[in-house]
């Protein structure tokens, strides 16, 4: 099947659609790319980098899965978002010299970079086997009703509705209005509606941010969506996570990217100060609110959110203008960079060194058997493990952390080093790389003739918002994380979507 070229974004919308503009980048991208690695490479060894050759292959692989997807794809992204994001976890700490990278011998940094190299040859392998072995579902998906009678208006009442309800929910809930209605929900229904809430606002902000970047969107209302959208920021992150932040980040992103067919860099660059500057004074926040409650996250009322980020932004001036002289302030700055929350090469090395010279025995697929009770909702299983089980078990096994610790902190590990942890050096890289691409496959086949707007469509980008904050998340985390997604979406969509074509009718009748 050929898709055809968007004529602006309507119900008939094809993520088959998405694929010419995406692919077309890469191409235009794979060269300079290419040169870039390789420079950066010659800068490494002239610097005398102990982690020159496993940059120089973490490269080459994500070059060679971002070739194969441009020639090759047919629908969502996915693959191409998977290899960009292992380049940035793993590589960029070698270009930074970060200091948790560099204490490693310079043969663990080489098996790193062959375990990445393995990870993407098996990813490309199993995104390609599945891609000739499946065939794309048929042009039928589950249409909101309100988009077939609409139109544009439709689309637009869809995407501000979602993005009101969510609005509305978080500041009830900051002025403490919903404390009766969650009293009165069964015990584990929190993180059902919590799930709803969440996956509504993505939902939402998607669908305005790509009218709004190929050109639908009149400005007074984009006013207003970037208002709401600055608002839900504010306060989600309030309880001093940027990570609940993030999520509406990277929705805007998505959807001004695939809206516009181009890389929104004011936006990105204004996202990158703004989060890059409150990350400084994090820690020093946290420690000052967390570790004077029993509760690990306290929640924080409407009126004290102003001064607590004028309070969190003195704490991030203040690292920004210590002395080096000034002991602990210089470790606190590299510490708290942006860098270090998409280091996942130091969990790599760590476990790389576990294994081969503490000899801490393989789990052998213990953190995965773990995952299927994890999908009981907690309305019928209150007492249910938690979902950083897998997270938890890898911490204790290696030695990271005692249980009593995971409770007030948990410690990133990541898809890659998770897997090592299991089947050890290539064996878990091929696995985990080739059971990922496989279910790519099985994505992209699914999603590539469904329309962009419909209920397969918001639970596919669902999944590629899940799947983009997925570089320190271990399996359980992110499937649990990716099962609490949809099922609010399928269960909200359903009494308002009907079985249709996604074909146009002009080309129906062609």
């Amino acid at each position: 099947m050929s898709s055809p070229q968007i004529r602006g974004i309507d119900r008939y919308t094809l993520m088959a659609d998405l694929a010419p503009g995406v692919s077309k980048l890469i191409n235009q991208s794979l060269i300079p790319l290419t040169g870039i690695i390789a420079l950066l490479t010659l800068y490494l060894a002239f610097s005398h980098s102990i982690g020159t050759i496993g940059f120089a292959l973490m490269g080459a692989g994500t070059c060679i899965v971002l070739s194969l997807w441009a020639k090759q794809g047919i629908g969502l992204p996915l693959l191409p978002m998977i290899a960009i994001q292992h380049l940035f976890a793993y590589a960029m700490p070698i270009l930074a010299n970060d200091e948790l990278v560099v204490a490693y011998p310079s043969s663990y940094l080489l098996q790193a970079g062959v375990e990445v190299l393995v990870f993407m040859l098996a990813l490309g392998g199993g995104w390609r086997f599945g891609m000739r072995t499946m065939k794309p579902s048929p042009p039928r998906a589950y249409t909101l009703h309100i988009m077939a009678k609409g139109g544009g208006r439709g689309l637009r009442k869809i995407g501000y509705g979602l993005i009101t309800f969510t609005t509305l929910y978080y500041l009830l809930q900051s002025l403490s209005l919903l404390d009766t209605f969650t009293r009165i929900l069964p015990s584990g229904s929190d993180s059902l509606v919590n799930g709803l809430v969440s996956a509504a606002g993505m939902c939402g902000f998607f669908v305005i941010a790509l009218g709004i970047g190929s050109g639908e969107i009149p400005a007074r209302s984009s006013v207003v969506f970037w208002g709401l959208f600055i608002f839900n920021c504010f306060i989600s992150a309030s309880a001093l996570l940027l990570s609940a932040s993030t999520s509406f980040v990277a929705t805007v992103f998505i959807g001004l990217f695939w809206g516009s067919k181009r890389i929104p860099w004011k936006f990105i660059t204004l996202v990158i100060l703004i989060l890059g500057f409150l990350n400084l004074g994090k820690f020093e926040m946290r420690n000052r609110y967390w570790m004077a409650t029993d509760d690990f996250i306290p929640s924080i009322p409407l009126s004290a959110m102003p001064a607590r980020y004028l309070e969190w932004a003195d704490a991030s001036l203040a690292v920004i203008t210590a002395n080096d002289d000034n002991t602990g302030k210089r470790n606190l700055k590299k510490d708290n960079s942006i860098l270090s929350r998409v280091n996942n090469l130091q969990n790599l090395l760590f476990v790389i060194d576990a294994v081969d010279r503490e000899n801490i025995p393989l789990l052998y697929g213990a953190t995965y058997t773990l995952i299927p009770p994890l999908l009981i909702p907690r309305i019928f299983w209150p007492e249910k493990p938690r979902s950083h089980e897998g997270q938890v078990l890898l911490n204790v096994h290696f030695g990271r952390q005692d249980m009593i610790s995971s409770y007030r902190t948990y410690i990133a590990w990541g898809l890659l080093p998770e897997a090592y942890g299991n089947f050890g050096p290539f064996a878990g890289s091929i696995i985990l790389g080739f059971v990922l691409g496989l279910f790519i496959a099985w994505v992209e086949n699914f999603s590539a003739y469904k329309p962009l707007l419909s209920m397969e469509g918001f639970l596919v980008f669902t999944l590629f918002l899940n799947m983009a904050a997925s570089f320190e998340m271990v399996a359980s985390v992110l499937v649990t994380s990716i099962f609490q997604s949809l099922i609010p979406i399928i269960l909200a969509c359903i009494p308002f979507v009907y079985r249709s074509s996604s074909v146009r009718p002009e080309e129906e009748t062609s």
